[in-house]
């Protein structure tokens, strides 16, 4: 599955199917089987442990989005294009009752992709003949799109945010493309400075404002990578981790401090680690617990507008990132690969409107064939 944008998020019709209780049916299904009971009993059980979590958890809001939806209720043999367009005409102008706002292009487009990917699927096995997806029309609904910003922008950003907490890890994002779960996934024990290259291995993940922060695997195969940064990068880094050494220095006199005063007399202090564990989180709270996801979103937002440039969304980072290299000129192949994208073909029709959008250098470039 490729990088998915920012879905707005719908209320659950019915209880969500969480991966830990899909139960999967031994039987098979049929052309009559209904497309609720192949997708509840057949498909999410079978594709789920492939997925990264992440994954489960949005292919799992699509299918009990669907699951709502009177779809769920015909045979997947007696789909057709007209009633499935006539759901998404449906779904696009009926807003969802848990924020009262209609849902957006990048909603509609995920739940046609799940459709269409299980009865692909359904096609491959010879429970139907054709698939009915392959055919439909999305609605036009609203769409959030990227904001790019120029490399004179990026700069005036990092210097109005030069005294913030974040702005390395502002820099960074800027400096990689990395998506913000494996930016903040990141240990000291992944960066070599020396060599400036930086291993990606995992995935930070919230479920929550309030915490319940863990690590999971990279959004897939691909996306787990090693990429090299600029000197620049590598420079912020380093003065990032002895301010980082400072505050745990600090925080281990504070602890050494207050164990003493609960120290039975003549018994010896633990041993504590004077370094920065290099297993401790590179972006990281003064307390040392990692940087919550929704906290560093919400505080990039606020820096944006108080920079007083154009409004853009964190992950936009990543888009300004790779925009830039491929108007630069960098084969497709290696900004795919830095990207973490499943494919080069992922990197083409994704960002195809930036390649197209440098035609008048083409042009300037075939002219060479008449030296004029």
């Amino acid at each position: 599955m490729t990088a998915a944008p920012h879905h707005d998020i719908a209320p659950y019709a019915d209880p969500p199917i969480r991966p830990d209780i899909a139960a999967y049916d031994d039987s098979l299904p049929t052309g009559r089987t209904t497309l609720g009971d192949y997708l509840r009993g057949f498909w999410l059980p079978r594709r789920l442990p492939g997925w990264a979590e992440g994954t489960q958890r949005y292919r799992t809001w699509t299918v009990t989005t669907l699951l709502a939806s009177p779809l769920a209720l015909r045979p997947i043999e007696d789909l057709g294009v007209l009633e499935i367009e006539r759901y998404f005409a449906q779904r696009a102008i009926t807003p969802w009752e848990s924020t009262g706002e209609l849902p957006k292009a990048g909603s509609l487009k995920g739940l046609l992709d799940t459709m269409r990917a299980s009865l692909n699927d359904a096609k491959r096995y010879g429970f139907i003949r054709d698939n009915p997806c392959t055919g439909v029309e999305l609605p036009r609904a609203e769409s959030t799109q990227a904001q790019i910003w120029t490399p004179e922008q990026v700069q005036a950003f990092l210097a109005s945010t030069r005294r913030s907490r974040y702005v390395t890890l502002w820099r960074l994002l800027f400096a990689t493309g990395l998506r913000r779960g494996e930016a903040l996934g990141l240990q000291w024990a992944d960066i070599d400075l020396a060599s400036r290259r930086i291993a990606v291995r995992r995935n930070l993940q919230a479920d929550s404002r309030e915490g319940n922060v863990r690590y999971g695997p990279t959004k897939s195969r691909r996306s787990t990578r090693t990429i090299t940064i600029d000197t620049g990068t590598a420079e912020a880094l380093e003065r990032w981790r002895r301010m980082r050494q400072t505050e745990h220095a600090a925080w281990l006199a504070d602890l050494e401090k207050r164990l003493a005063g609960y120290r039975t007399p003549g018994a010896r202090l633990p041993e504590l680690p004077q370094a920065l564990p290099e297993d401790s989180p590179v972006f990281a709270n003064a307390d040392g617990t990692p940087m919550l996801p929704s906290t560093v979103s919400d505080t990039f937002r606020r820096q944006v507008a108080k920079s007083g440039l154009p409004q853009m969304r964190l992950h936009d980072a990543r888009h300004t990132h790779i925009t830039h290299l491929l108007r630069s000129g960098e084969p497709i192949q290696n900004v795919s690969a830095r990207a973490g994208h499943g494919s080069s073909f992922t990197t083409l029709t994704t960002y195809a409107h930036v390649i197209a959008g440098d035609d008048e250098r083409t042009a300037a470039r075939a002219a060479g064939l008449f030296g004029d």
